[in-house]
C-alpha cells in the first residue's frame, strides 16, 4: 500500500502516478484509455486509489484535474490536442476561450488566478459532457422553456463533483467559477438565464466555510526559528513577517524591493509588485510594507551578491531561477518537524505563515477603514471604498496601513524575528 503521507511534495505524487497508476491503467481491461494520452475518470481513480485522491485534496487542496494540470500530465479522459477543453462543441470552446481571454487581458487577473479558474471550468464542462452525453452547453441557455431542465442538469453535474471536491471551500470555489462563466454568457448575449445562480443555496453550501489552515502562533514561530537554517528563517520572515503568499515569497526579486523610499514616498520600506503580478490583481494592493527584517534583507542581498546571482532572494541551486513552492513547503515542513511543531495534528505549511500576518491585519482593518472614511467624508464621498480606490494614491494607502500595523507587528513579530535574524 502506498504511503502517501510520506510524499514530500506534488512531484512525489506525479512520480507515483507515472510509476504505479499508469501501469495499473494499462493492466485494467475496464479502463479503456491510453494513459500516455489521457487520464482516468475520477470514479476510476477514486475506486482504485482513494488515498491518493484524498491526500491530494487534504494536503494540497488539489482535485485530480488540478493535479494533472499542475504536473503537466496528459489531458483528462476524452481530451486531445485538438480540444484543450476536453469537449468537441466548437461554439462552446470559443466562448470558454473568450472568457479566459477577458480575464487575462481585460480584467487584469494574474496567472495564478486564471490558471485555477480555467482548470475548474474545464472540470465542469467535461463532467457535464460525461453526465449528460452532450458538450453543447450553449443552446439550452437561449431557450427559456429549457430553463428548469438546464438548472437540473447543472445541479446533477455538481452532484458528481460533490464527491470529488471534498471541502466546503472547494465546492464554493467551483460554483463561483461556473456561475461567473454563465454570467459572462448572459452579459455577452449568449444566455437568457444563469443555471448556476442558486446552486450554493440548493446544495446547502451557502454557509461560511471553515478554512483548513490556521495561523502559526508566536510560540510556533519562535520554536521554528530556533532550529531553522538561514534560508528557512528568511522564508518564515517573508511569509509571517511580511504576509507574502508562498509563490510571492519564492519569486521575490531584488528589483521589487524599495528599502530606501525616495523623497515624497514616506519612510516605510516596501515591496512593489507590477500590475497583474498578484492574485486578485484588481483588488489587491501592489505594495507590501516591510515593518520587520529590513536589516536581514540587506544582509541577505550582500551574501547573495558574492556569486553569480540573478536577483532572486530565494535562488534555486538546481535551476536558473527561484525555488519552487514545493521547495518552500518542504522547508516549512522540515523545520516544523525539527522543532516538534504541529498544527491541528499536521505539519505546518507556508500559507499558515501568511495567515499569521493576516490575522494581525484583520485586527487593524477597522482602524485603517476609519481613516479612509474620514478622507471620504472630507471629499464628500459616502463610500469609503470608492474613496480609497479612486482618490488615495498607493503611497498614502501604504502609509496608513503601516501606521495601523506598526505597533502590532512590533509587539507580536519583531521581537521574535529580531532574536534570530
Amino acid at each position: 500500500m502506498a504511503k502517501y503521507a510520506q510524499f514530500s511534495d506534488v512531484d512525489d505524487f506525479a512520480s507515483f502516478y507515472r510509476d504505479e497508476i499508469v501501469p495499473a491503467i494499462d493492466a485494467d481491461p475496464d479502463a479503456d484509455i491510453d494513459p500516455r494520452r489521457e487520464t482516468p475518470s475520477y470514479r476510476w481513480l477514486k475506486q482504485h486509489y482513494s488515498g491518493f485522491v484524498e491526500r491530494l485534496r487534504r494536503e494540497y487542496d488539489l482535485s485530480p484535474g488540478e493535479f494533472y494540470d499542475a504536473v503537466d500530465l496528459p489531458p483528462e479522459s476524452g481530451a486531445d490536442d485538438e480540444s484543450p477543453w476536453g469537449i468537441a462543441h466548437q461554439p462552446t470552446i470559443t466562448v470558454l476561450d473568450e472568457y479566459i481571454h477577458e480575464l487575462e487581458h481585460d480584467r487584469g487577473r494574474a496567472a495564478t488566478t486564471v490558471g485555477p479558474r480555467r482548470s475548474r471550468l474545464k472540470t465542469y464542462v467535461t463532467t457535464y459532457s460525461d453526465v449528460h452525453g452532450a458538450d453543447d452547453l450553449l443552446s439550452p441557455l437561449l431557450d427559456e422553456q429549457q430553463k428548469p431542465d438546464e438548472i437540473q442538469r447543472a445541479k446533477e453535474v455538481f452532484r458528481v463533483l460533490d464527491d470529488e471536491l471534498g471541502t466546503l471551500g472547494s465546492k464554493r470555489k467551483y460554483v463561483s467559477v461556473v456561475k461567473n462563466w454563465y454570467t459572462f454568457l448572459e452579459e455577452t448575449g449568449r444566455a437568457v438565464y444563469n443555471p448556476a445562480a442558486n446552486l450554493l443555496k440548493r446544495f446547502g453550501w451557502d454557509e461560511e466555510p471553515r478554512y483548513d489552515h490556521p495561523a502559526l502562533s508566536p510560540s510556533d514561530l519562535d520554536e521554528m526559528l530556533a532550529v531553522a537554517t538561514d534560508d528557512e528563517r528568511f522564508l518564515l520572515l517573508a511569509l509571517a513577517g511580511w504576509g507574502l503568499r508562498p509563490v510571492e515569497a519564492c519569486e521575490l526579486h531584488v528589483d521589487q524591493l524599495v528599502l530606501d523610499p525616495p523623497e515624497g514616498e514616506g519612510d516605510v520600506p516596501y515591496i512593489e509588485f507590477q500590475a497583474g503580478e498578484r492574485k486578485n490583481a484588481r483588488r489587491t494592493r501592489n505594495t507590501v510594507e516591510l515593518l520587520v527584517g529590513v536589516a536581514a534583507i540587506r544582509d541577505r542581498i550582500r551574501s547573495l551578491r558574492d556569486g553569480d546571482w540573478a536577483g532572486y532572494l530565494f535562488p534555486s541551486p538546481e535551476r536558473d531561477g527561484p525555488i519552487s513552492t514545493q521547495t518552500a513547503r518542504r522547508w516549512v515542513r522540515d523545520v516544523g518537524d525539527r522543532a516538534s511543531v504541529t498544527i491541528d495534528g499536521g505539519a505546518p505549511k507556508p500559507k499558515m505563515g501568511r495567515r499569521t500576518w493576516y490575522r494581525l491585519y484583520r485586527q487593524q482593518r477597522p482602524q485603517i477603514e476609519a481613516g479612509t472614511a474620514a478622507v471620504a467624508d472630507a471629499q464628500g464621498s459616502t463610500d469609503a471604498g470608492v474613496s480609497e480606490r479612486n482618490y488615495l494614491d498607493e503611497r498614502t494607502r501604504r502609509e496608513a496601513r503601516a501606521a495601523a500595523m506598526r505597533d502590532l507587528v512590533q509587539d507580536d513579530l519583531a521581537a521574535i524575528f529580531d532574536a534570530y535574524l
